[in-house]
């Protein structure tokens, strides 16, 4: 599925009292309801928002990304979409993610694209293909493009924060481990050696 501006079908949602959530309830959605696409894309805007930000100072405007129509069908607020044309949240993030010499030529979607691929981390479509420039800053946004560009962040983010080295020192702290069975090969492995652990 291509999501364009739609974001998922109906919402009905339901209330459940959830002790420590904000407001004492929680938006609970039935599993035959729950739209995966739409949670993909929120979880993705929530944490570009984030990273841009900080968790703590992200505009009141951009916390809930979306907005439901007079149809009842739900859409993202044009000041995001905006933002993700423009890219400017992708080199913030890419900026400080990387934290390299080269932060300020980072003032296009392909700059950005550059700098992840020169750490190895390719922006891909799910079917494999590259995301170009035109990709992300076309109207109607192609929504998939900058989910992919928002996952490589993410890799990135990943990448700099994590390695199996790390990984493999901080389970010693706390474990031990057959050095010649069990050490992780990739990061994956090594987030999975760490959970078991």
């Amino acid at each position: 599925m291509d999501v364009d501006l739609c974001a998922g079908g109906e919402s009905t949602r339901k209330k459940a009292e959830l002790p420590g959530a904000a407001d004492g309830t929680l938006d609970v959605v039935p599993v035959e309801m729950y739209d995966s696409a739409r949670a993909k894309i929120a979880a993705n805007l929530r944490w570009l928002f984030a990273k841009a930000y900080g968790i703590d100072h992200i505009p009141e405007d951009l916390r809930d990304p979306f907005y439901t129509d007079q149809y009842d069908q739900e859409h993202i607020k044009p000041p995001v979409i905006r933002l993700l044309l423009s890219c400017e949240l992708y080199c913030r993030v890419c900026a400080l993610i990387l934290k390299t010499e080269q932060a300020a030529s980072l003032q296009s979607h392909m700059s950005v694209i550059q700098a992840l691929s020169r750490k190895g981390i390719y922006v891909m479509e799910s079917d494999d293909t590259p995301v170009t420039d035109g990709d992300l800053a076309c109207i109607p946004i192609k929504m998939s493009a900058h989910i992919s560009m928002i996952d490589a962040l993410m890799m990135a983010y990943t990448v700099e924060m994590i390695s199996i080295e790390k990984v493999v020192a901080s389970v010693k702290r706390f474990s031990t481990f057959s050095a010649s069975k069990e050490l992780p090969f990739d990061l994956e492995d090594a987030m999975v050696f760490w959970i078991n652990k």
